[in-house]
């Protein structure tokens, strides 16, 4: 016999009242093993989130304040004073100058040197200018290269000229400032 046959057999001895009944029990069912524990697990979140809040407004923390005017004045004060070289070390300073123009290929002729005391901030500055010559990418690698191995160094000012779009090199003149410690402190 068909399915659908059986059905409606059964569905013309019994009346409408046991599907129904079934349709019912099958939400039910599902109502219990679906619905019920998503609910659950939505109630013990909510619950464990007001424990947390209630506990945090019964012990609440101070704010934290931002830091003085005069606290990170003194912490940048003390992280630029980390980075000043002595001037036992400008030799050395001077020697990565050349090593890394040397490994990005570039070679430096000539070179400016002045030294600048400023009493006040108990350091010295140490410019170094350099007019250099080669491929743009390579002046770039040089002033990385630079920068990277000599914490104490700064690019203060950088020109670039090209002769006309065809030619491959690029001048620069770059002005490099070493900042030193000064004696007297």
């Amino acid at each position: 016999m068909y399915p659908r046959l059986r059905i409606e057999l059964l569905l013309r001895r019994t009346g409408w009242p046991m599907p129904a009944g079934l349709v019912l029990l099958g939400l039910g069912l599902a109502i219990n093993f679906w619905w019920l524990p998503a609910q659950q697990v939505r109630v013990a979140h909510v619950q464990s989130e007001s424990r947390r809040l209630l506990a945090q407004a019964a012990n609440p923390k101070l704010p934290v304040q931002p830091p003085t005017l005069n606290a990170l004045l003194a912490a940048r004060l003390a992280a630029f004073d980390k980075t000043l070289s002595t001037s036992a070390q400008t030799p050395d300073l001077i020697k990565t100058v050349f090593a890394e123009a040397q490994k990005a290929g570039l070679t430096l002729s000539q070179a400016e040197y002045h030294l600048l005391e400023d009493k006040k901030g108990g350091f010295a500055t140490y410019q170094m200018v350099l007019p250099v010559q080669g491929p743009y990418i390579k002046l770039r690698e040089f002033i990385d290269g630079v920068l990277a191995e000599a914490p104490a160094a700064a690019l203060e000012e950088v020109a670039f000229k090209r002769n006309g779009i065809g030619t491959a090199a690029t001048e620069a003149r770059l002005r490099l400032v070493f900042y030193v410690r000064s004696e007297a402190r």
